[in-house]
């Protein structure tokens, strides 16, 4: 079995997709938007957490993650995260937030992903798939980045 190097990436790739670019321009306001409204404040975020349980020491990657908010939370529960969006912009942020040791990359989610089979412990994908057209790949993808026995967690938007 393939196992992720312990050493995470020290920098953000460029988007390169310009479907992506919208959310490097609004990073910001989306961020300051996604961090005190109801839905993702105070509904979906902490019913993720509670979803996810006790992640201390499991390898999760955070699908989808932004500007950081879940990554943050896993994080500082104990978890080793990895975090992927399509925005370059919103990782900046993520990458203000989390510190420069963050693993974080530029990933679009409707292609492969960069992680050998059976990476993660978990997988999290919290309000992004219905960015997509076609989740049935995605989806594919996100199992097989699965360790046996893993959790997927989604929530849909």
């Amino acid at each position: 079995m393939a196992r992720m190097s312990a050493m995470p990436e020290k920098y953000v790739e460029a988007a390169s997709s310009s479907r992506f670019n919208d959310y490097d321009r609004i990073a910001e306001g989306y961020t300051t938007e996604n961090e005190n409204n109801l839905l993702n404040a105070y509904y979906e975020r902490p019913a993720m957490l509670e979803l996810a349980g006790d992640v201390t020491g499991r390898r999760i990657l955070d699908a989808g993650c932004g500007s950081g908010p879940l990554f943050s939370e896993l994080r500082d529960r104990g978890a080793v995260v990895t975090g992927v969006d399509a925005s370059a912009g919103m990782l900046e942020l993520a990458r203000r937030r989390l510190g420069a040791d963050a693993d974080l990359r530029v990933v679009d989610l409707a292609g492969p992903l960069p992680f050998p089979d059976e990476a993660f412990d978990d997988v999290i994908a919290s309000l992004v798939l219905h960015y997509l057209e076609d989740w049935g790949p995605t989806l594919a993808e996100l199992r097989r980045v699965l360790r046996p026995g893993g959790r997927l967690l989604v929530s849909v938007d």
